[in-house]
């Protein structure tokens, strides 16, 4: 089978369906011809650290994926702090401390764990996301 391969859609489009492709107006006016061989090549899970792109001349080939941007690497932060704040409020919930403690029934080691626990969460709250990726992430505390 042949195909088309259209870098600025990064997409390979068959040319068995070019009638419906060109009835629907949208056939890549980019498009450069590939074989099956090719198309095999690049549809298959791309080598470690790169993603399918395309060359000068607009066929297709691995390229660097390239890095986060800053906004990229703050909202992943954002996400691994609201996990780790889940995880801990999880973890002291599964625990029954929170409840424990509003009626005084935390006593000794117990109360000493749902403490670090707390200090652990107020740790999270506390980091500024902004400065990603330059994040020291706490220790969960020992359970």
């Amino acid at each position: 089978m042949k195909y088309s391969f259209s870098a600025l859609d990064n997409s390979f489009y068959p040319y068995e369906l070019r009638e419906d492709y060109d009835a629907s107006g949208t056939w890549p006016r980019d498009g450069v011809d590939v074989d099956e061989a090719v198309f095999s090549e690049f549809t298959a899970p791309a080598p470690s650290g790169k993603q399918r792109g395309a060359d000068n001349n607009g066929y297709p080939a691995w390229i660097d994926i390239p890095p986060l941007t800053h906004e990229q690497l703050i909202e992943q932060s954002e996400v691994e702090k609201q996990s780790k704040i889940n995880a801990a409020n999880d973890h002291m919930s599964s625990k029954q401390w929170p409840g424990k403690a509003a009626i005084g029934r935390l006593k000794g080691d117990e109360l000493a764990q749902y403490n670090r626990w707390l200090d652990y969460l107020d740790v999270l709250e506390a980091i500024d996301t902004s400065k990603a990726p330059n994040i020291t992430w706490p220790d969960k505390p020992s359970k």
